[in-house]
């Protein structure tokens, strides 16, 4: 009586979809560890070295000790602004989930993988650490955030990707001594070694191949753990940047992926204790909310709407606490690298 093909309608499976991995890694808050804060804005104390004067000790007897004066300090200031953001779901919407089925497909098995309530929370988390990661990436990334002679510019033949036909020792690029150089840089700024080392994850197969390394692992077995790290001198941690965004100014637009870290590679002091006396590159300072948390996710219904609103906040700062404490390399691939 009826013709099949107006009858079937195609399903949507439940067991795969095309889409850009929905979670990614982000380095922000590793590279500028956050700082709960009880109040929006307020001071943080830097310490002079006044402590290290060689003072004149020597007293004689029935006379008065030499004074030292206390410690002296500066202060800045941070002062955090809130982020947020909020999605609805629609009546409409779950109305349509369940017409089809519910959440379990009774046709072809399996649950369905549309989860509106989760779906929200995840789509705002990850936009707002999005922005925080842009926001980091400019802020490492830029020269004018660093004392002088705390960033080097590489150029041509002593960008790291640039040694295709050469030999050791004649290749001209050398991110050994790069390193080192940066290694000494943030220790002479701080009297603290570097413990972070941050690389694009794609410049990593051109360390590993580099004519300058390979001479040095010829002492080293290649899967050794912590090879990298022996031959370079430096011990902490190697942190691969892979995080991208979507360039396209708006949904309808052709996707154009870009690098948040672009072709830099960082080095310096991360540290993520909550304590005095210390040289970290930056902080996040994070002010609490009432739940006692720093990033709160609501939820609320709005009737003439139809639908339940999900809004995800934090409320933060990015301070560049030591600006001697971290050593930018910029430019360490060249553009055509990758």
């Amino acid at each position: 009586m009826y013709d099949p093909s107006g009858l079937y309608i195609d399903p949507v499976l439940s067991t795969f979809s095309v889409s850009l991995p929905m979670q990614q890694q982000y380095y922000g808050i590793r590279l500028m560890p956050e700082t709960p804060v009880r109040t929006q804005s307020g001071n943080y104390r830097i310490y002079d070295r006044s402590d290290w004067l060689i003072t004149e000790d020597r007293r004689e007897p029935g006379t008065v000790a030499h004074e030292v004066v206390g410690f002296k300090w500066s202060t800045d200031y941070f002062n955090t602004r809130e982020h947020s953001l909020q999605v609805p779901i629609f009546d409409e919407e779950r109305q349509q989930l369940y017409s089809l089925g519910g959440l379990a497909d009774p046709v072809f098995g399996g649950v369905q993988v549309l989860d509106p309530e989760q779906n929200a929370v995840d789509k705002i988390v990850r936009s707002i650490f999005i922005n925080h990661e842009n926001k980091v990436a400019t802020l490492l990334r830029n020269t004018a955030n660093y004392p002088a002679n705390n960033t080097v510019t590489l150029s041509g033949a002593s960008q790291w990707d640039q040694y295709t036909g050469g030999t050791y020792p004649y290749v001209t690029s050398d991110p050994i001594t790069n390193i080192l150089t940066a290694m000494r840089q943030v220790y002479s700024a701080t009297f603290r070694w570097p413990n972070t080392l941050a690389i694009p994850t794609q410049g990593l197969s051109f360390l590993e191949n580099h004519p300058r390394i390979i001479d040095r692992f010829k002492y080293f077995s290649l899967t050794q753990p912590g090879a990298f790290q022996a031959i370079t001198g430096f011990e902490g941690q190697v942190v691969l940047l892979d995080s991208m965004y979507n360039s396209a100014n708006n949904l309808d637009a052709s996707i154009n992926l870009q690098w948040f870290w672009g072709k830099d590679v960082w080095i310096g002091i991360v540290d993520p204790a909550l304590t005095m006396n210390t040289q970290t590159f930056g902080k996040t300072f994070a002010q609490i909310y009432p739940d006692g948390s720093t990033r709160p996710t609501e939820r609320w219904r709005e009737e003439s709407r139809k639908a339940d609103i999900v809004r995800t906040n934090f409320k933060y700062d990015l301070k560049i606490t030591s600006a001697g404490a971290g050593y930018l390399i910029k430019n360490a691939f060249s553009a055509t690298a990758w």
